[in-house]
């Protein structure tokens, strides 16, 4: 466990890199809310207050064949601790992207202990993005030819439920894209927030398990792919098999940022989806006990 002191010379480093990186990409650079910053900056010069929530930023990087956005989400323990980071760009395809964000991970996985290394990303992006977005050029028409020779082909279609574990899911930067992952790609489901958390998507099976990709590609302290339910042969059926209407965030908080696990039984219960309870958390479900 981290000390005030420890934490107060953490933030201090993260504002000074925050501060470096303005004066050198000041139109490039965004930062989420400004008001964590300003809780962050007031605990530096008190550090027996209240700890501030994790900082987030991003900066857009401008290439020859488009842009790429790295986005940035920092605990209170970094540097000490990997930052969380996700690069996008709607110039990339879909498998140009998720091999950008595993070198980049790869990357932090190389970097000086105890050392900002927001920079250094910044800069390898700027002399290696450029690959990422050729490459996703080149497959273009290859892609768009592939599409239309399916459509006039009939083709089989599987249906898949995917539930996933994590041991929490606290933060913002991750279930904003969880959330956008699931909308872009017409999955339904939801993603439930804190202690433990649970990330359940529907829809077709190359959707759900692109969207798995990336969301097991970030930094978690534990995510597991519990269960795999599918139906093959969907393709006239594939909105009927679905359990939930939308893609939703849901939080049953009980004390701090634990969630209540009869409110997520009942909840499941709700969408017939009951049996998951148990291959999520090794409980058998005992319906009796919410009748009342």
């Amino acid at each position: 466990m981290s000390t005030y002191e420890e934490i107060k010379e953490n933030l201090t480093a993260q504002v000074c890199e925050l501060e470096t990186l303005q004066s050198i990409y000041p139109k490039e650079l965004t930062i989420t809310n400004h008001g964590v910053l300003a809780d962050i900056n007031e605990f530096v010069k008190n550090p027996m207050q209240e700890l501030p929530q994790r900082l987030e930023y991003s900066i857009e990087i401008p290439l020859n064949n488009g842009s790429i956005e790295l986005l940035i989400s920092l605990s209170s323990n970094y540097p000490k601790e990997k930052p969380e980071v996700y690069a996008r760009s709607s110039f990339l395809s879909r498998t140009q992207q998720l091999l950008l964000n595993q070198t980049l991970s790869d990357i932090l996985e190389h970097q000086e202990e105890n050392e900002p290394c927001i920079q250094v990303l910044i800069l390898w992006l700027q002399d290696n993005g450029e690959n990422f977005l050729t490459q996703s050029n080149k497959n273009l028409n290859r892609e768009f030819v592939s599409k239309n020779r399916n459509k006039n082909q009939k083709n089989s279609t599987s249906f898949a439920r995917f539930w996933i574990y994590s041991h929490h899911i606290y933060s913002k930067h991750k279930r904003k894209k969880i959330v956008d992952l699931a909308e872009e790609n017409s999955l339904t489901g939801f993603c439930l927030a804190g202690k433990p958390g649970v990330i359940c998507i529907e829809g077709a099976f190359e959707d759900c398990d692109y969207c798995w990709q990336k969301i097991k590609s970030m930094n978690w302290q534990k995510i597991i792919l519990k269960l795999i339910e599918e139906e093959k042969d969907c393709e006239n059926t594939m909105d009927i098999m679905r359990k939930f209407s939308n893609f939703r965030e849901i939080f049953f908080s009980t004390s701090g940022r634990h969630n209540d696990m009869s409110q997520v039984l009942k909840y499941l219960m709700e969408h017939t989806s009951q049996h998951a309870f148990k291959e999520l958390f090794g409980t058998e479900v005992r319906c009796t006990e919410l009748t009342n």
